[in-house]
């Protein structure tokens, strides 16, 4: 069972709420390189240097953000420094990342837009529900669940192997190639459709999840009414 350390009282600006601050500033960067180097791609230009540099920097990037992905919310755990902003800005890169880089892979055909669509109909869903709840008054903290962390990863290895056979063999010159192996045999129909299969569980937890908050405290509320309708004051004297 993993030790946790507590260093200091937990505040705004800790190193795990930098850490995920850090992939928010990494991925306009990212999509920076990987929409230029798709845009040269579908011009026919992506040969030179230049463009090279633009995909290995985008290829680079993605596990920079998956690693900081990982990386804040194990600091967060191992020193407990949870607040809310860092409850904040870990999904909100998490859907930034996924649902953008799906969207300019498919615009360059190396993978298939629905599986892009399913992220964001799964992210607006989950959006929703969460300002109605904001405004209902309820409890928006989103409780990562196992699923949710397997649809994440999912998610990663599919823009992962999807980028890197995006070039073909302009880059990888061998299809033996040990990385271009691993990522086309992941850039498949099956891997597609598992990882919008784990998607759409981990969409339908936090809906129940969300149900479950509101049940917790509607019956709470109606008891409240139904003692006033009474007339019983718990805090007025027995006669």
């Amino acid at each position: 069972m993993e030790k946790k350390i507590r260093l200091h009282p937990p505040s705004y600006l800790n190193i795990a709420n930098l850490v995920s601050l850090l992939r928010l500033i990494l991925l306009p960067i990212f999509f920076y390189f990987l929409f230029y180097y798709i845009a040269w791609r579908g011009k026919g230009e992506a040969t030179g240097w230049v463009a090279h540099t633009y995909y290995l920097a985008s290829l680079i990037l993605v596990p920079m953000v998956l690693l900081t992905d990982y990386l804040d919310g194990w600091l967060a755990r191992r020193y407990m420094l949870e607040n809310p902003l860092g409850a904040f800005l870990d999904p909100l890169a998490d859907k930034f990342f996924a649902f953008f880089s799906m969207v300019l892979l498919a615009w360059a055909e190396s993978l298939p837009i629905w599986l892009a669509m399913v992220v964001f109909f799964k992210e607006l869903f989950i959006l929703c529900g969460w300002v109605l709840l904001f405004i209902l008054g309820y409890n928006t903290e989103i409780t990562p669940c196992r699923t949710g962390k397997i649809a994440a990863v999912c998610q990663g290895l599919v823009i992962f192997s999807s980028l890197v056979t995006l070039p073909g063999y302009e880059v990888f010159p061998t299809p033996w190639f040990p990385l271009y192996t691993i990522a086309d045999c992941l850039n498949r129909a099956w891997f597609h459709i598992l990882t919008a299969a784990m998607t759409t569980l981990a969409g339908a937890f936090y809906v129940l999840e969300g149900l479950q908050r509101s049940q917790r405290i509607l019956p709470l509320e109606s008891e409240k009414v139904a003692v006033l309708q009474v007339g019983e004051n718990p805090n007025q004297p027995d006669r």
